[in-house]
């Protein structure tokens, strides 16, 4: 068997590797640079996603992931929203299965984590290799690429991105969401030292932080902070997004100037001008070169399909909101998923038809109904989850969304 991916993202790249471990020959075709464009900077973990990268990368890999993600914080298992003096007002859990162990799956920095999802895959990995449409029958598929080559294999794999061209052609009725997520589509990066993390509020260290004010300015908080430090890991910071008063525009990215990035900074420190010094501090501090902001998008789930030779996993079938941080762990639970059927097909265990409608299915049971809370970013998102914790001064109405 050889599987034809589109997309070198985190599904396919996980994919890529699983199949490889498990002895299939593929290929995998990016359409960008080997850099890629930023999508933000810290990306959070968990057992679905770290799972699937144990059984999926090779293990020397996957120990480099686990000494690159960030050190083990003291509430790993929730998020929790705060107010501008850094009171906790309430938490939300984790959604997926246990995640223990004396290395649990916490958070990476993006960047540390496409070097190494890439490493291992010369002559698998194409950039600048776009995935423009394909023809399938009962005996293969074949894709045209935008340079005007043509790739034979036995099966095809959307992992494109919700603009995915192979979902296009293959189910063309579904339609793309915007989902404007307002300031908090704004990233940015605050270095951490030694002494900036010895003086932080014990709680922004502890778990991934909303922080809110009654005048709606939310900031999100995540730390990144490696387990082992090195020449090929990122340095300490502390991702934010947000912090900016409610109607102030953020540009698109292609609108974006070369003052665009000192206005937004102004922006966010005067959004949080009368907050706890700490997050202040952490504002101030914010690299104004790496400000950008992120269009989100998003997929409502699609009916089931015809099952083919050709399927789709990550953000090509699945897109959602960041809100519950669960759309990058679930492209790779998925791409290990799949990984798993087509390894049976190649054996003559399964027939590769069923093989891929078994995925398909699975697929569908554990995303959808996670698609749909994350569509929810107000509620579960935006910082007003449930009302302040026992014994907070802060009145009800204050912290309701």
């Amino acid at each position: 068997m050889k599987v034809l991916i589109a997309g070198g993202g985190i599904a396919g790249l996980t994919l890529a590797h699983g199949l490889r471990r498990a002895g299939i020959e593929c290929e995998a075709f990016e359409r960008g640079p080997r850099e890629g464009a930023p999508a933000g900077y810290r990306l959070t973990l968990d057992a679905d996603g770290g799972h699937a990268l144990e059984g999926c990368l090779p293990p020397d890999l996957y120990e480099r992931y686990v000494r690159a993600s960030h050190r083990t914080p003291s509430r790993p298992d929730v998020a929790v929203v705060i107010d501008s003096a850094c009171r906790e007002l309430t938490t939300a859990p984790h959604i997926g299965p246990p995640n223990d162990g004396p290395d649990p799956h916490t958070a990476i920095d993006r960047r540390t984590f496409r070097a190494i999802l890439c490493a291992g895959l010369d002559g698998v990995l194409h950039y600048d290799a776009a995935v423009e449409g394909f023809s399938a029958d009962a005996d293969g598929v074949e894709v045209r690429l935008a340079d005007g080559r043509s790739v034979a294999g036995e099966v095809l794999v959307g992992a494109d991105g919700v603009g995915s061209p192979v979902r296009r052609q293959l189910l063309p009725e579904v339609e793309i969401v915007p989902a404007p997520v307002g300031a908090l589509g704004l990233f940015g990066r605050s270095p951490l030292t030694d002494e900036i993390l010895a003086g932080l509020p014990e709680v922004l260290s502890a778990a991934f932080v909303i922080a809110r004010d009654e005048r709606g300015v939310m900031l999100s908080l995540g730390q990144c902070v490696p387990r082992r430090p090195g020449p090929q890991v990122a340095a300490p910071y502390m991702m934010l997004s947000g912090g900016i008063v409610p109607g102030t525009p953020v540009p698109a990215p292609a609108e974006w100037t070369a003052d665009t990035p000192a206005r937004m900074h102004a922006a966010m420190r005067d959004g949080v001008a009368h907050w706890h010094p700490a997050i202040r501090g952490l504002v101030a501090r914010i690299e104004p070169a790496t400000l950008f902001s992120h269009p989100f998008r998003r997929l409502d789930p699609t009916p089931p399909w015809r099952t083919s030779r050709v399927t789709l996993v990550g953000d090509a079938i699945h897109a959602m909101l960041p809100t519950l941080g669960k759309g990058a762990n679930m492209a790779m639970r998925n791409a290990a998923v799949l990984r798993d059927a087509l390894v049976a097909a190649d054996r003559g265990e399964t027939p590769l038809i069923d093989a891929i409608a078994g995925y398909e299915a699975d697929m569908r049971a554990a995303t959808y109904p996670l698609m749909e809370l994350a569509a929810d970013h107000d509620r579960f998102g935006g910082g007003g989850l449930r009302g302040p914790a026992p014994g907070h001064p802060a009145g009800r109405e204050e912290v309701q969304a």
